[in-house]
């Protein structure tokens, strides 16, 4: 094992409070999850976050509401509620364009609303163009009591995919 890593975490243990241990067994149990190819970033298996294709043509992701993704007042981060908007409208365009294409972000507005607090973050979106270079796609995020907590446009370019 890597000396450095065994140090970090040996330091992290003796110090490490209830709250530290939770959080330290969710971002391991997403580490093993992605090991296991049930999701296709890091960032999407340490947060817990699952996205689901929509019957009526939209797209969903979840994301549990944890201290890893709290900001100090103890509501979710607004980086985090971007990131949950951007990853929603991206991995939407994504099942939607044809499986040589992909999209990135080039731009994208975020109105926050309400504090994210709760149990669960939930963003819906759907597409507004698919052009030829670009799309454009908005997003709405829920927490689990159905308060509108932030809306989000995003524009996005066409590639290839590699």
């Amino acid at each position: 094992m890597n000396t450095k890593v065994e140090q970090l975490f040996q330091t992290f243990v003796e110090n490490a409070n209830k709250e530290d241990f939770e959080t330290l067994e969710t971002i391991l149990n997403g580490l093993v999850q992605k090991q296991q190819g049930n999701y296709h970033t890091y960032l999407a298996a340490i947060t817990n976050s699952n996205a689901t294709p929509l019957e009526n043509g939209s797209f969903q992701m979840t994301a549990p509401i944890q201290p890893l993704i709290e900001n100090p007042l103890r509501i979710v981060h607004g980086g985090m509620t971007a990131l949950l908007l951007d990853s929603t409208m991206g991995s939407m365009l994504a099942y939607k364009l044809p499986k040589d294409q992909a999209a990135v972000t080039v731009e994208m507005k975020v109105n926050y609303i309400k504090p994210g607090t709760g149990k669960e973050l939930i963003c819906i979106s759907s597409v507004v163009h698919i052009g030829k270079q670009l799309c454009m796609a908005e997003g709405k995020v829920y927490n689990d009591k159905g308060t509108l907590i932030a809306t989000g446009t995003g524009t996005f370019f066409i590639i290839s995919r590699k």
